[in-house]
């Protein structure tokens, strides 16, 4: 049994491939060597977790934000107080809204169409109506919380 902690950390960190940064062809030719004490090491481990990032490329990826000055300090998006794992967690909440609300509209184009040939509404109507309804509370939550964040 392995009672080594870095290697036991570096097992639960793993990710499976793609996870990491964006990968080039043929690749970076050059290296710059970090060295940490174990308190800092364990930061950057948990960092890179919550990331979604290997630990080599979270400190690329902090290291180029800082120097491009497109990130402040703690990984925060320059100028909005917000990090980047929480912008990418607001667009899949956006795309998944507007998806919605493209669905709900299809949906409420067929009963206008089932409406002006029949002249009375679907029995389903009144569901779709929910679901508009429903896309746009996501909507607004999402707008919302980027309002507040921007406070």
């Amino acid at each position: 049994m392995d009672t080594n902690p870095r290697a036991a950390a570096a097992v639960e960190t793993q990710r499976p491939r793609g996870a990491d940064r964006r990968h080039q062809f043929p690749g970076r030719g050059q290296r710059i060597n970090l060295r940490l004490d174990e308190s800092e090491h364990s930061d950057v481990l948990e960092a890179a977790a919550r990331a979604g990032l290997t630990p080599t490329g979270f400190c690329a990826n902090a290291a180029l934000a800082m120097a491009r000055g497109t990130a402040g300090p703690g990984g925060l998006v320059s100028g909005t107080g917000v990090t980047r794992a929480e912008l990418a967690a607001m667009q899949r909440d956006l795309f998944s809204a507007r998806t919605a609300v493209t669905r709900t509209g299809t949906n409420l184009n067929q009963a206008t169409a089932a409406l002006n040939a029949t002249g009375e509404a679907p029995v389903w109507l009144a569901h779709a109506v929910k679901r508009c309804v429903h896309a746009l509370d996501k909507l607004d939550a999402v707008v919302a919380d980027i309002d507040r964040r921007l406070r």
